[in-house]
């Protein structure tokens, strides 16, 4: 796979390699984390099979589902162009080669393989919303809505908050929050009793 000096997936698992530091991302998978892979110059115009390198590319034995993967692309400024998830390998890059409005800008990608579909969804949400790639639409502010169990512990409740929503939303949730009298509640009728009751 990765012919360069191999670093224990434990050292990245949540940062990306160092200078001089690989990373053999089936390891990575293999362990249940994350494989965050240097960012470096793209060739846009490469053939299919080299639009991803060695080590980004499924390895044998993993299966399509086995593989996913969230793609960065940056321009020449390596500002954030476009981010998207795939694990059909160079399929996507293929499909966006040929009509995404982005493709001609994107000098540098950056690729972090996960454990599983839902992880990469997970990630791609927050890449999107701490970086805010200008070609993405959807989830640069967040979700657009966030389904609380108002019974529920409020911790889980502030996690689902903190992971999905903006931080100026926050802000001005938070500040609304501590001003119950602002929203007055409806009154409720009085109780219900027969006619001839006093």
């Amino acid at each position: 796979m990765i012919k360069t000096k191999i670093a224990p997936c434990s050292a990245h698992a949540d940062s990306p390699p160092g200078p001089g530091e690989w990373v053999d991302p089936r390891d990575c998978i293999q362990a249940g984390k994350p494989a965050h892979l240097p960012l470096r110059r793209f060739d846009r115009d490469a053939p299919k099979a080299d639009l991803l390198k060695e080590g980004e590319r499924r390895p044998d034995g993993f299966t399509t589902r086995g593989w996913p993967f969230l793609y960065r692309f940056y321009d020449a400024a390596r500002r954030p162009l476009y981010f998207g998830i795939t694990s059909a390998d160079a399929t996507r890059l293929v499909a966006h080669r040929k009509g995404a409005e982005w493709w001609p800008l994107a000098e540098f990608i950056a690729v972090s393989v996960y454990p599983s579909y839902m992880a990469v969804e997970v990630a791609e949400r927050a890449a999107i919303r701490h970086e805010q790639p200008r070609f993405n639409k959807r989830d640069r502010r967040g979700a657009a809505y966030v389904r609380l169990h108002v019974d529920g512990p409020a911790e889980e409740a502030a996690a689902l908050l903190f992971r999905d929503a903006s931080p100026g939303f926050l802000a001005e949730l938070a500040e609304l929050l501590v001003s119950p009298a602002r929203f007055p509640q409806p009154e409720p009728p009085p109780p219900a009793r027969f006619a001839d009751e006093a």
